[in-house]
């Protein structure tokens, strides 16, 4: 006769498995107990594993598309498709290039920084994007806050260029002639508030000197001037004017970079020719929204620095006169928040800041 020790009751709060370990323990009959026992386990106790750890989705499971604040054919959205085509290979999911143009690439980092943090929305910016908060009172995106950084692409060297007529083959000789000759010089841009522009403030700053800024609405007219011999000099990519430069008609005096550029070998830096610490250079790279989980992070990460390894990768780099990147994300977000820092600083001791 088959009979019960103990109470349900008793038992219920100590967890499933103690609750059916109790139920078989209770009966009298070893072997029904046996038999109970083995069915309550087989019928509960697997199940349970199965379902205490649910899957998680494989990151990526769809396209991602990567958000290019410049037109199509330009140099930041040529960079991006390269690593866009890289990434789909590695990731095995499309990247797709999406450019969406304005406002010196605000509008995408605007619409980027707005995007749900799950990796499907991904930013392709250059060095403009921690100036222009700089520079701007009021933007879209705060460069810090709002975004994840993935790793920088390469590192864009200028170069400052002079018309020959300008009585200085170096950046002593520059300096020098500056200083005795104050708002005489005159140096072009391609805007105020812009890259070139500041890294020249941020030039005279240190050097202590002063010249007549005139901005230009973009590189071609800027060019033209230069050469003309209208303006005496610019900071501009060296990509741009190394042609130029080798045949006499612009004199280099100096890259901005912390090393020489690999297309003008023979110019020194401008640090190493006369201006200790000056360091400032473009770049590109890929962010994330602010908030986009780590383990996504990490696979990005190391899929980007896969991809500065193809050999398609690094020709392009060096035709643009850089250097590969694929720093940590906590190193990016290291530069920006140095960049800002320093603009800002810069800005105000100018009194640059736009009121708008």
């Amino acid at each position: 006769m088959l009979g019960c020790r103990g109470s349900l009751t008793a038992v219920r709060g100590s967890g499933c498995n103690h609750f059916f370990a109790s139920i078989t323990a209770c009966w009298h009959s070893s072997g029904v107990s046996l038999l109970i026992g083995l069915c309550i386990v087989g019928t509960f106790g697997w199940p349970q594993s199965s379902y205490a750890k649910p899957s998680q989705e494989i990151y990526p499971s769809k396209p991602i598309v990567l958000s290019v604040g410049f037109s199509a054919g330009s140099t930041t959205d040529g960079t991006a498709r390269e690593m866009a085509r890289q990434l789909t290979e590695s990731l095995g999911q499309q990247v797709v290039v999406v450019n969406r143009e304005g406002a010196a690439g605000a509008i995408s980092i605007g619409i980027v920084a707005k995007a749900k943090p799950d990796g499907y929305s991904l930013l392709w910016a250059s060095g403009g994007f921690s100036v222009v908060p700089a520079y701007e009172s009021k933007t879209a995106y705060d460069p810090v806050r709002d975004f994840a950084p993935i790793s920088v692409f390469c590192y864009l060297p200028f170069v400052v260029v002079m018309h020959p007529a300008v009585p200085a083959r170096d950046v002593k000789q520059f300096m020098a002639f500056a200083r005795a000759n104050p708002g005489k010089l005159t140096y072009g841009s391609t805007g105020i508030g812009g890259r070139f522009h500041l890294a020249i403030e941020l030039m005279q700053s240190m050097a202590g000197i002063k010249m007549v800024h005139v901005p230009y609405r973009g590189t071609p007219s800027l060019t033209i001037d230069l050469l003309g011999g209208q303006i005496d000099l610019a900071m501009m990519p060296t990509s741009l004017v190394a042609p130029h430069i080798q045949s006499g008609k612009l004199r280099a005096i100096g890259v901005t970079s912390n090393q020489r550029s690999a297309l003008l070998p023979g110019v020194p830096t401008i640090s190493e020719a006369g201006l200790p610490g000056y360091d400032t250079s473009g770049w590109y790279g890929m962010l994330a929204p602010a908030g986009t989980p780590k383990n996504i992070i990490a696979i990005l990460h190391q899929a980007f620095v896969k991809a500065l390894e193809h050999p398609r990768t690094k020709a392009l780099i060096a035709q643009e006169g850089g250097y590969p990147g694929g720093n940590t994300p906590e190193q990016f977000s290291s530069l920006i928040r140095g960049e800002v820092d320093k603009f800002t600083k810069l800005i105000k001791e100018a009194g640059l800041k736009n009121k708008q």
